[in-house]
């Protein structure tokens, strides 16, 4: 059985989706079995298929995608802009990418911010400043970990 050849389009989707994800993946601390987990994919080969092409990205992966990515679904799949603005247009919209839609919280992630809403204004800015010290860190030990990785 031959492989679908993806058309233009679709291969100008895979590129972009694929762009966006290089530009964002240390900061999001993604790896491919970590957004197969948060978007409901069975196996991290579906997001390597997807990254790289060899499946064309339907709607529902392209919503998931940006979603997760934190980017407009037209940002990935231009044709989807009409139908975006529709749909923008017919309910309540919010421009807030923290919003339902765009982040995928766990119970874990929801506990943290009602833990951190409870906190003074002062406490609220030195456990910031301290978290942000330790990401920092973080991404840059992810970023020598990628690095090696690839050599």
């Amino acid at each position: 059985m031959r492989k679908k050849t993806l058309d233009a389009a679709e291969a100008d989707a895979a590129k972009r989706l694929r762009d966006i994800w290089d530009e964002k993946k240390v900061t999001l601390r993604l790896t491919q079995e970590r957004a197969a987990e948060a978007l409901g994919f069975s196996t991290q080969a579906s997001i390597s298929h997807y990254l790289n092409g060899t499946t064309p990205l339907n709607t529902d992966a392209t919503l998931k995608f940006a979603a997760l990515l934190g980017v407009k679904p037209e940002e990935i799949r231009p044709d989807l802009a009409e139908a975006m603005n529709y749909v923008r247009k017919s309910g309540a919209y919010v421009e807030d990418r923290t919003g339902p839609g765009w982040t995928l919280l766990g119970a874990e992630h929801t506990e943290l911010v009602n833990l951190y809403d409870r906190l003074p204004q002062s406490e609220k800015e030195r456990h910031l400043a301290d978290l942000k010290e330790k990401v920092d860190g973080f991404d840059r030990l992810f970023k020598e970990l990628l690095a090696t990785r690839k050599q």
